[in-house]
């Protein structure tokens, strides 16, 4: 598909989607060095205007900042009158105030703070989860790749060398199509059948673009690869289960994709943080005597952001593939079958000898 094609093009290309790219995090040494940087504050603080969170919630935060403006609005100039520079007061309509007393948020606290609790950590076991499995994906990997080239034994090299590179092949096909398993066909598409064409023999890639289950195939094609290669049948056992390994975490990662925190969970936790958000302002006006009770809004707002930013740390992290850098997962993949498909044991003299295994 196509984004012209697509039904949630909107949804999809808003600046909260775009920005999860952005988040596919793979640190270096020197990237350790600058997160615990004792200038980390500032720089948290300098960055505040460009977080993809804070911006995702602006709609939230403005209709808190809203209300807030006008309960001070209708209290001061409707209300209970207002008070000049020069500190004299002037009454106005006398018309209800909007407030409410403060104790029913302070009860009700501790009850949205165990609800978002229980939320992020839901959501950060999610994204926790996916990264181990994709931590076996590849260690599993290099593991088939490590036993495939030690233990073959053929004494033709070109015939040799010919197997292992279509092992390498097959290696990477298949978190590449995982990767592209768990992506949205109108942006993960394209580029997936790019890397095909450019890293597969014609027949590899058309096989896998065909098939309606792509990690099924490209799991199909390495144990084929596998089972082409001379060895004991004992050693081509254990680098089976291995690919057994492979399918599991497959199988993990469509269940942690296909299946949410329950969603009357979410929809609860999301109404109750809202009605305790909007109706905050009216609990918080008589808490702010100075300046006509205008150090209202602000606090209302930073309150808002914060609050409600971290609801959407937990609907960020819920679905952890698209914050996961899988495609670069899969390219180191492939980079470690292929030299790994290029070493040989410096000790075997006599390539003959490898035929006694046989």
């Amino acid at each position: 598909g196509t984004l012209e094609e697509d039904p949630l093009a909107d949804v999809r290309t808003s600046y909260i989607e775009v920005s999860r790219q952005y988040r596919r995090t793979r640190y270096t040494h020197d990237d350790w060095l600058k997160h615990r940087s004792p200038d980390r504050f500032l720089s948290n603080l300098a960055e505040f205007s460009t977080s993809g969170i804070y911006r995702g919630i602006l709609k939230e935060v403005g209709t808190v900042a809203v209300i807030s403006s006008f309960v001070v609005l209708w209290n001061v100039f409707l209300g209970e009158g207002w008070i000049d520079s020069a500190g004299v007061h002037h009454d106005t309509f006398g018309l209800p105030l909007l407030k409410l007393p403060l104790t029913p948020f302070t009860l009700a606290s501790p009850s949205l703070g165990l609800l978002l609790v229980f939320r992020t950590n839901s959501a950060y076991r999610r994204w926790d989860e996916a990264r181990k499995a994709w931590g076996l994906v590849i260690n599993n990997s290099r593991n088939i790749a490590r036993m495939g080239t030690a233990w073959i034994n053929e004494p033709d090299e070109e015939v040799r060398q010919r197997k292992l590179d279509r092992l390498a092949k097959c290696i990477w096909a298949f978190p590449r199509s995982l990767a592209r398993h768990m992506q949205s066909a109108y942006t993960g598409e394209a580029d997936y059948v790019a890397d095909l064409r450019d890293r597969l023999d014609p027949q590899h890639a058309d096989g896998l673009i065909q098939s309606a289950h792509r990690p099924n195939r490209a799991l199909f094609d390495l144990a084929t690869a596998v089972n082409d290669l001379s060895m004991h049948s004992l050693r081509r056992n254990e680098i089976d289960k291995s690919i057994v390994v492979l399918g599991d975490q497959k199988g993990a990662s469509e269940r942690l994709f296909s299946s949410p925190v329950p969603l009357f969970y979410t929809r609860h936790t999301a109404r109750f943080l809202t009605i305790w958000m909007l109706l905050l302002p009216l609990g918080l006006y008589d808490s702010f005597k100075s300046m006509n009770h205008i150090g209202m809004i602000p606090c209302a707002a930073v309150l808002a952001l914060f609050l409600f930013g971290i609801e959407e740390l937990a609907f960020q992290l819920e679905e952890p593939f698209s914050i996961l850098p899988l495609v670069g997962y899969s390219n180191t993949i492939g980079d470690n079958a292929v030299e790994i498909a290029q070493w040989r044991n410096i000790y075997d003299e006599d390539p003959a000898k490898r035929q006694m295994d046989m």
